[in-house]
């Protein structure tokens, strides 16, 4: 926390006075990017009930934390956003195996058209978010790396 006053936050700690260790909200989202890697890669795999567990751990994870900070909002949204669509998708899967096949094949065959759609969709989504910030991560360790290449030629020279 900085000198000129306390930061507004949901954190009940921070609230009493208590003050978050360095790195708290950074732990905070990496394993929250770690559940939210399993379950985009549960829900391409089709695999709703894990995929729910999975995005409820991320939803826990991320709920003691800063919410004022963009980054813990964005991966706090792609947790919530991720526990929705997996429970969408369970209920329509669900849904589906009750639907007799013989009776109303179409019924059947659009549950789970629709189930599909959207465990691949968002979970191509999140795929591809996590992805970026890997290589994000990856630029930043380059771009550290390359300077310090840059110092050490200026040195020699």
């Amino acid at each position: 926390m900085s000198s000129k006053g306390p930061t507004l936050t949901i954190n009940s700690k921070t609230l009493l006075g208590e003050t978050t260790p360095d790195g708290f909200n950074r732990t905070k989202r990496k394993y929250a990017r770690l559940f939210l890697w399993l379950t985009s890669l549960l829900l391409l795999t089709s695999h709703p009930l894990l995929s729910l567990v999975t995005s409820t751990c991320a939803v826990y994870t991320m709920h003691g934390g800063t919410w004022f900070s963009h980054k813990n909002f964005k991966w706090m949204s792609a947790s919530v956003i991720s526990f929705c669509i997996s429970l969408y998708s369970l209920t329509l899967s669900v849904e589906s195996d009750f639907v007799d096949e013989e009776r109303a094949y179409e019924l059947k065959a659009v549950l789970e058209m629709k189930h599909r759609a959207a465990e691949m969709i968002w979970g191509g989504i999140l795929l591809l978010c996590l992805g970026l910030t890997v290589k994000e991560q990856i630029d930043g360790v380059v771009a550290r790396s390359s300077g310090m290449v840059v110092e050490k030629n200026k040195k020699q020279t």
